[in-house]
């Protein structure tokens, strides 16, 4: 009898899981398409542009490189030292800066009822992580064309670079909505100018062993070069540097998604109104 009834319990309770699993795919699947008609209209077009976007951004720092740049510091190629430099950075700004805006720009959803801000942001997600895979291939596919090898020698430690670049920048996404919620707009640009310091002093441009010690002991703490060092270890066999401290990525990135997921909890219905 208590083997009927447990199991009569248990059968009770993932019923109302897969239930309420199945009512988060379908609020998710209708927010996502909202989220992207809202921001790229019911055109391809819009879509294209917005991929663009960075894709050309990754090109007008490659451009500005190779221009002053004809000798790469490390490797044959400066393309694919520039390349490691300015892919990380971008992989890891776009969703932190996009997702801090998905309340802003549906902010219109929240007057359905079943829709609340966690599930604007987790669309936000979905859909940079698919952009940045999108604009990572077409950035390989158009540099490929020029007749430059960008296939890392170790695309396993290649793919873990990528991956936590984008993990990083998504939790740096949760962390701006909530701050942005707190401090306004303003924080956005805050956030803006200090990504575009840490890329600066990245080591992007000039490998960190062509730079004093007494500076490099403070560019361990940068997550930018953790990322740009961890890429070109992958793509540079015999490239072994003292910099790469990949749990400092995922503690800032872990550390900042966390924050701000309790942030959006207790903040819902006191700023994300």
């Amino acid at each position: 009898m208590t083997s009927l009834a447990l199991n009569s319990l248990l059968e009770e309770r993932f019923a109302t899981l897969r239930a309420r699993l199945e009512e988060f795919r379908r609020i998710m699947r209708a927010v996502l398409i909202q989220d992207m008609r809202s921001r790229f209209g019911t055109s391809h077009i819009g879509y294209l542009i917005a991929i663009a976007w960075p894709l050309s951004h990754m090109g007008i720092i490659m451009f500005g490189y190779l221009f002053r740049v004809s000798i790469a510091p490390i490797g044959d190629s400066p393309t694919v030292f520039a390349g490691t430099g300015v892919v990380p950075y971008i992989l890891c700004f776009y969703p932190a800066r996009l997702l801090a805006m998905s309340i802003q720009q549906n902010r219109q959803l929240l007057n359905i009822p079943v829709i609340r801000p966690i599930h604007l942001i987790f669309s936000r997600c979905i859909l940079e992580t698919l952009n940045a895979v999108i604009v990572l291939a077409l950035f390989m596919f158009v540099v490929s064309l020029f007749d430059v090898d960008i296939l890392p020698p170790d695309v396993a430690e290649a793919s873990k670079a990528i991956g936590a670049a984008v993990f990083l920048g998504i939790g740096l996404g949760f962390f701006n909505v909530v701050m942005c919620a707190l401090v306004g707009p303003y924080f956005l640009l805050f956030f803006l100018l200090v990504m575009v310091g840490l890329y600066i002093i990245s080591g992007a441009y000039l490998p960190p062993s062509a730079i004093p010690a007494n500076l490099r002991e403070y560019m361990t703490y940068n997550p930018i070069t953790q990322l740009v060092e961890w890429l070109r270890s992958a793509y540079y066999v015999s490239y072994d540097s003292e910099l790469i401290n990949k749990s400092l990525i995922y503690w800032v990135g872990g550390i900042s998604l966390l924050l701000g997921l309790v942030g959006e909890r207790f903040l819902r219905g006191k700023f994300f109104v």
